[in-house]
């Protein structure tokens, strides 16, 4: 019960998102506090669908109807909402329009990439903890926290009202020429997600599961102080964990690729 009640969380914050992004005929401040408001809500929806797992692993109440919600819950707020976030912040530069054809395909691809994700993982995956230690490919919720994080920044940087922006006032110009990048290429990373989503060769480690799974004083100090560098300065470090957590999954693959190469050559040469 309640864990079907933070995974229905997670769809209500996926479908305000959505109907945010998609509300359009207003003036461009409004649209802006829109867009910036639905990333915040793909966010928190990651903090229900953190927790409606472990309440439902830790009380032994996983049933069939709950792991179906949840696909379908994380397919709004993970797979539709970002993918139109995309959409929507694109189509915020004239100038670019140019490229709507490719926008919608990167768009869906995004999407689709999600959808087949989830659908994978729920047909895969069994009920015990051991098998939401490691994802294949990238889980849908740290792809759409990546889109979100990038959005939450672009705005950040193009408010310029924070006092610590201020003290980087000779460089504000500079900074926003780099914001201005975001919505370009936000297509192209979505499009990448998409892909990097249904890899069957990267392997991503489930950040919460980890942590659980480590009892004792360690995991309580990476969650507090976690916690509080997030709380600081939440729009510049959420993409830098969200995007150390993309490159985590190629990273671990090198290394694996070339770990395993040496072992080939020591045994040959021995």
């Amino acid at each position: 019960m309640v864990a079907n009640l933070l995974t229905l969380g997670n769809a209500v914050c996926g479908f305000v998102a959505v109907v945010l992004i998609g509300s359009g005929g207003k003036p461009a401040e409004t649209l802006h506090l829109e867009f910036k408001t639905a990333a915040w809500l793909i966010i928190f929806g990651m903090v229900f669908d953190v927790l409606d797992g472990r309440v439902a692993r830790s009380t032994k109440t996983t049933t069939d109807i709950g792991a179906q919600l949840d696909s379908l819950a994380d397919a709004v707020t993970f797979g539709l909402a970002p993918a139109v976030l995309v959409f929507r912040m694109h189509m915020i530069l004239p100038e670019w329009n140019l490229w709507r054809w490719m926008l919608w395909c990167l768009s869906l691809a995004y999407f689709l990439g999600a959808v087949l994700r989830l659908a994978r993982f729920t047909a895969e995956t069994e009920d015990d903890e051991a098998s939401h230690l490691c994802f294949k490919g990238l889980p849908s919720p740290g792809a759409a926290g990546v889109i979100a994080s990038c959005v939450v920044l672009y705005f950040y940087i193009k408010e310029f009202k924070q006092k610590e922006l201020t003290l980087l006032l000779p460089w504000q110009s500079s900074l926003e020429r780099v914001a201005d990048t975001i919505p370009i290429f936000l297509p192209f990373l979505a499009g990448l997600l998409g892909y990097l989503m249904v890899s069957n060769r990267l392997r991503y480690f489930h950040v919460a599961g980890r942590l659980v799974t480590r009892h004792g004083f360690d995991a309580l100090v990476y969650v507090i102080f976690g916690v509080i560098l997030v709380a600081i300065f939440p729009e510049v470090i959420l993409p830098l964990l969200f995007f150390g957590y993309l490159f985590s999954g190629p990273v671990k693959l090198v290394v694996s690729q070339l770990t395993k190469g040496k072992e080939c050559e020591d045994a040959h040469t021995s």
